[in-house]
Parts: structure tokens; C-alpha cells; sequence
């Protein structure tokens, strides 16, 4: 069950740096 709490937080961690990066594409793409 521990490494199950890790994947977890590594897919949540994943999925922040994901969020992030699609704004940051997107703010790039269109400015507006």
C-alpha cells in the first residue's frame, strides 16, 4: 500500500507539472 501512496503522489505531482506546462504552451500560442 506505500508504494501505491507514492504512485499516487507522483502521478498528482506529474499532473501539476502537466497543467503548468499546457498553460504555459498555451499562453505562448495565444497571447490573448
Amino acid at each position: 500500500m506505500k508504494t501505491m501512496r507514492k504512485i499516487s503522489k507522483f502521478f498528482k505531482r506529474m499532473g501539476d507539472v502537466y497543467v503548468s506546462y499546457c498553460e504555459r504552451i498555451g499562453s505562448i500560442i495565444s497571447p490573448f
